[in-house]
């Protein structure tokens, strides 16, 4: 059954939304456009399709605007709040308001002024290394606008949109290496992945203590789960911990400012392009290649779903994702029928993402079991803890592992369909 949200908006609410949809911060824009919908009557799936969450993701942020309206909105990240307007009449000499404390950069605001453009500007007849640096750029002010939520830690998208600005940027990396010189890359490529690890181990712990407490809530009051959520909690505030001490680094601080020379500097680090022969070192002439060799470590994988493991498909996830992020990179040079390959490539990695989930999830409760089973080995036998209930969220993630196991063959069918292929060689054939 389709599922909507009864919702009614003040109409200053509503000015104040359509705002926020506008927004440069992503974070803003898509919640502020998913309560927007709501009062609509927008269908719960149709949410989550166009602002590319879950529909649980959608309910969490459709009862938190319920419960507290407006409030769900922190201030953009690198504007102080403004001074209340004093009231028509009030006494000149009426004491001061106190300024607002200055934001500080990378805590309270990103470390630099941000542009924050809607596309990188890449044009058909740009060097590879002309439109990797506008790319780079791009997704570079990406990373340093969600740093100052990461920090925070009170939404768990922003670590989220920090870690996937990153895997971009190493994606674009991948792309654009051959048109830059080995040396200058290296220490950049060093330092993202080491800032990746460290967002990767919060994110994966706050997926899971989300989908946990989401589970919890569908099982009678005492379920017994509080001692994992507690140990997992623990290891994100570790694993927190440990993030922000890499972020407060002077190696991170260096990184940044090597990062903004790099994508600030048209030509800076560009292999030479050789004067006495024809190279294809333009955009419109390598793209083509570019977009069907990363289709092609796609499809590579439809030989071998037959005797697959997960493991194995999470390789084909990596290549979907690098798949997807190319066309995205040059989305504005290419023809408009690849939104729909972009939107069947997605439901792919997604599709691959939530199974990969369910690993995590394997992991981290086979670890709670061997864990909390050794701490109870010191208490009598009559005190010591069951740890039943986890065994069976483990036994449902075990079914959930099946669920998408066996529901793959409908994904991929509609991935590897005819009018996808088209769409794909008229959005290419555009160049």
């Amino acid at each position: 059954m389709t599922q909507r949200f009864e919702l009614e908006l003040t109409p200053e609410e509503r000015e104040a939304l359509n705002a926020f949809a506008a927004s440069a911060s992503q974070t803003r824009a898509r919640r502020a456009r998913i309560v927007l919908m709501s009062a609509q009557r927008v269908p719960q799936v149709a949410i989550a399709s166009q602002t590319g969450l879950s529909e649980r993701q959608v309910r969490r942020w459709q009862r938190a605007f319920q419960r507290r309206r407006m409030a769900i909105f922190e201030p953009a990240p690198g504007r102080a709040s403004r001074t209340p307007r004093k009231p028509r009449g009030a006494a000149a000499e009426s004491a001061p308001q106190p300024a607002a404390p200055a934001p500080r950069p990378g805590i309270d605001a990103p470390r630099k002024a941000l542009t924050l453009a809607d596309r990188p500007g890449t044009l058909p007849d740009d060097p590879m290394s002309e439109a990797g640096r506008k790319i780079l750029a791009f997704q570079f002010e990406r990373m340093l606008l969600h740093e100052p939520g990461s920090r925070l830690g009170e939404d768990i998208e922003a670590v989220h949109d920090m870690r996937v600005a990153i895997r971009r940027l190493r994606s674009a990396f991948r792309i654009f290496e051959p048109y830059y010189r080995r040396k200058v890359l290296r220490p950049l490529l060093r330092d993202l992945r080491k800032t990746a690890r460290c967002l990767g181990r919060v994110r994966d712990l706050d997926v899971f203590i989300f989908r946990t407490e989401a589970y919890q809530a569908t099982l009678p009051e005492k379920t017994g789960l509080e001692p994992l959520l507690e140990f997992c909690r623990a290891d994100r505030e570790t694993a927190r911990a440990d993030l922000i001490a890499h972020l407060d680094s002077p190696t991170f601080a260096r990184f940044v400012e090597a990062f903004d020379r790099f994508v600030s500097t048209p030509n800076h680090g560009a292999r030479p392009i050789p004067p006495d022969a024809p190279v294809a070192f333009q955009v419109r002439h390598v793209v083509p290649r570019l977009i069907y060799t990363a289709y092609e470590n796609v499809r590579a994988y439809e030989t071998a779903f037959d005797q697959a493991d997960v493991l194995t498909l999470h390789a084909l996830r990596i290549e979907g994702k690098r798949l997807r992020y190319a066309l995205e990179f040059f989305e504005e040079v290419l023809g408009g029928e690849l939104k729909g390959v972009i939107q069947m490539t997605k439901r792919l990695q997604d599709h691959l993402g939530d199974l990969n989930d369910t690993e995590v999830a394997g992991h981290y409760l086979r670890e709670f079991m061997e864990r909390f089973e050794q701490s109870q080995a010191a208490l009598p036998f009559g005190e010591r803890a069951n740890v039943e209930p986890v065994v069976q969220y483990l036994a449902y993630q075990y079914a959930e592992k099946h669920r998408l196991l066996t529901t793959f063959p409908e994904t991929w069918a509609a991935f590897n369909a005819p009018e996808i292929k088209r769409g794909l060689a008229l959005a290419v054939a555009a160049l």
